[in-house]
């Protein structure tokens, strides 16, 4: 046996095989691995699959002295590959570190190198019930005993669908862990975007495994991998995912993509502030080309603040829809189609808009069709994804796409004077990998389509905002972190599950069953550098169920914008009137449904606060752990309508329970600590919290409390000890500000 072993942990590599036989928490008394031999020591994949086949297997440790035990472990195919690794464990480390690659000596094209190969995991605590994976896929979900309702085959992270990012990963890191027991934590540190899947699923043997897919950005005979950065597996204490994010944070904010700095210190600067401060709720899908300033008005009456109107796809010369398409180059998307009434009315208001765009889809029978065509961005036959991506997409890295994305929108800030601008199925959807070397780049392109997007990106932001003499912000259609020092914000679904589409499908029956959550992953690793996250996919109408309550306020604690959205199904009736499918973009069935004025009530609620006194903390704020406490659980409906009429999801409904009391913990630029509890049911909740001040730094603390009548302040005296007890109306929040 091959054996890496410090005071803190032991690895044991099998010296017949190379297969990772133990990972052992030697203070802790926890294997980690099953008793099992049956394992892959890697696997690569070539057009023909996934292979984990060797002739001959070789090892050597190369010993530093008094510095990191090494050893190299080689393997050699029958084909000619040569897949090698150094694991390294350092002397008083609490993790090890793998680097891999593969020499390619034969005519055999490799795609990619799955490496480090954890398999066969088991149970942390008893039967698995305390036992959580949490993963950055769709900015962060936590899955309760993955052992237990992981599925061979089925449910479970790999080869993820939507949104792709890194597989669906939005950072490059996982855990899994046992309350309060232990745990591991996984994380490759590529601060280039390299393509990669990050994997934690039930293999053939029934037991959990973890493993990190390379991809090859040059693929061919001959050509091999060489991922320049290492995977690390390391140690927890299961004190929760806020243990592994906090890891990765201290890696992460030091890359590329955190270099512009904290918002707080940028926004006024560059003149994003309104976006930030003003806004303090959002629309999305709004017809731009036919007249809805009833709704609009509505709005604004009902909410109170300023709002965000991403507006929908159809403004467009030749029109975006859901059914026929969308346009080819410039003479299909001007001139542009905007209802005058609607642009005249936000910007009275004070409001602000963005058009939507189908970014990098492309009709290649339209305008410019052959110049479309020779940029058509060509995926393998094997893509490690769900989606089958049928539809056509322009290669980023081509030269007429990074002219024509610049031209087209550059002419739209020209002919429309827009505040801000939003591309659907763009970057951080798209498989980072074309196949046509004739655009310029290697087959497979990999890291390079990276750099083509941002490129675009910041090519097409510079033309803008020189046309328009300030800054216009840019959105995306769900975010990567690579993308933070570009993207000022994001459209996401996942805060709306089950009763909103998309982002966590594969997951969804976990999501219903209450066996997975969302959690602000994203948020707390990056919310003070960026980008604004706009969620909820509602509707303010009561069909949609209690649910909106509980969606609306996790959306604002967790740093957020509140988003309506129309993109599926009409708005909501007003004196009698819907608006038709046959001005819309996609055809849905009439419903009927009132304006709820009850629901348009409580998100102002959290609009004003939004703007107002939580504006320091959500706006610009740090998260931070949030404080311990019990709170009881109720059962809320919910309805999902707002759908495409041919998907599963479509008029789903069911109830989900929650907690009664949420609550968020921020830290604003000025030190000060906000806490946040906010009541999501229709009857008074009472909460105990311990709260001391000592382990904040501070010495004072006021509490104010927000309800739909009004605001008052709060009795935030200590009951017993540091032990303070807070009583929360119906539908009301109450803020702790720590000094």
């Amino acid at each position: 046996m091959i054996i890496l072993e410090n005071r803190l942990i032991r690895l044991e590599i099998s010296e017949t095989n190379g297969t990772i036989q133990v990972v052992r928490d030697t203070l802790r008394g926890i294997d980690y691995i099953a008793d099992s031999d049956i394992a892959d020591p890697f696997r690569l994949e070539t057009d023909e699959g996934f292979s984990s086949s060797f002739q001959k297997f070789e090892w050597s440790r190369e010993s530093t002295g008094s510095g990191p035990d090494q050893v190299r472990l080689s393997w050699h195919t029958q084909e000619g590959m040569i897949v090698n690794s150094f694991v390294t464990l350092a002397a008083e480390g609490d993790g090890i570190e793998f680097r891999c690659g593969v020499d390619n000596n034969s005519e055999t094209r490799l795609l990619s190198l799955e490496y480090p190969v954890i398999p066969n995991l088991t149970t942390i605590t008893e039967h698995g019930g305390k036992d959580y994976f949490a993963h950055p896929f769709a900015t962060g979900f936590e899955v309760n005993n993955p052992l237990k309702v992981f599925e061979i085959d089925g449910i479970g992270f790999r080869f993820m669908p939507y949104p792709e990012s890194f597989s669906g990963a939005t950072m490059q890191f996982f855990a899994y862990y046992g309350k309060d027991r232990g745990g591991l934590y996984f994380a490759a540190q590529d601060g280039e975007g390299h393509p990669k899947w990050l994997n934690f699923f039930k293999n053939r043997n029934g037991m959990l495994e973890a493993s990190v897919i390379h991809g090859c950005s040059d693929m061919g005979p001959g050509k091999g991998i060489q991922p320049h950065y290492p995977v690390q597996v390391s140690l927890l204490s299961g004190s929760g995912w806020y243990e592994a994010a906090d890891r990765y944070k201290s890696w992460a904010v030091r890359q590329r993509w955190c270099s512009r700095g904290m918002l707080s210190g940028r926004a006024a600067k560059e003149g994003s502030q309104w976006l930030h401060e003003d806004m303090g709720a959002a629309t999305f899908g709004i017809n731009a080309g036919s007249d809805r300033t009833a709704w609009i008005q509505q709005y604004h009456e009902s909410i109170g603040t300023p709002m965000f109107h991403i507006l929908g796809p159809d403004w467009t010369h030749r029109p975006q829809t859901f059914g026929s398409g969308v346009p080819g180059g410039y003479d299909d998307w001007f001139p542009t189609r905007f209802n005058p009434e609607n642009i005249a009315l936000i910007r009275r208001l004070g409001h602000r808009f963005a058009p939507f765009e189908f970014d990098y889809l492309y009709h290649f029978d339209g305008a410019d069709g052959a110049l479309g065509r020779e940029a058509e961005q060509k995926f393998p036959k094997l893509k490690k994804s769900v989606d089958a991506y049928r539809f056509p997409f322009l290669c980023p890295a081509h030269t007429y796409t990074h002219d024509f994305h610049v031209k087209r929108d550059a002419a739209l800030q020209q002919s429309d004077d827009i505040d801000a601008i939003y591309y659907d199925i763009s970057a951080n959807n798209i498989l980072k990998i074309c196949m046509d070397e004739s655009h310029g780049h290697p087959v497979g392109a990999g890291s390079i389509i990276e750099e083509a997007y941002r490129r675009n990106y910041a090519d097409t932001k510079a033309a803008m905002c020189e046309i328009a003499g300030r800054y216009i912000p840019m959105g995306t259609e769900m975010i990567n972190e690579t993308m933070l020092d570009l993207i000022d914000y994001y459209q996401a679904r996942a805060g709306g599950q089950p009763a909103a589409p998309l982002e966590g499908w594969p997951i969804r029956e976990l999501l219903k069953s209450g066996d997975a959550r969302l959690i602000p992953m994203f948020t707390y690793v990056y919310h003070e550098y960026g980008a604004l996250r706009l969620d909820g996919w509602g509707k303010l109408t009561e069909e949609i169920g209690e649910l909106y309550y509980f969606t609306v306020a996790r959306t604002y604690l967790w740093g957020g914008l509140y988003e309506l959205n129309y993109e599926y199904s009409p708005m909501e009736t007003l004196d009698g009137i819907e608006n038709t499918a046959e001005e819309h973009y996609y055809p849905f069935d009439p419903r009927g449904y009132v304006f709820s004025t009850n629901k348009a009530d409580y998100l102002a609620l959290y609009a004003r606060l939004r703007t107002g006194a939580a504006k320091a903390y959500w706006s610009y704020g740090t998260m931070l752990r949030p404080l311990s406490f019990d709170s009881t659980q109720t059962s809320m409906k919910w309805f999902h309508y707002n759908h495409g009429k041919e998907t599963p999801e479509y008029n789903n409904e069911g109830e989900l329970l929650t907690d009664s009391v949420i609550h968020a913990a921020w830290q604003n630029a000025q030190g000060h600590v906000g806490l946040f509890f906010a009541n999501v049911t229709e009857e008074e909740q009472t909460i105990h919290i311990e709260l001391h001040l000592e382990d904040f730094g501070k010495t004072e603390v006021s509490g104010r409390l927000f309800t739909l009548m009004g605001e008052q302040a709060v009795d935030c005296d200590p009951q017993q000890d540091a032990r303070r007890l807070l009583s929360l109306p119906a539908r009301s929040i109450v803020m702790l500000e720590l000094t």
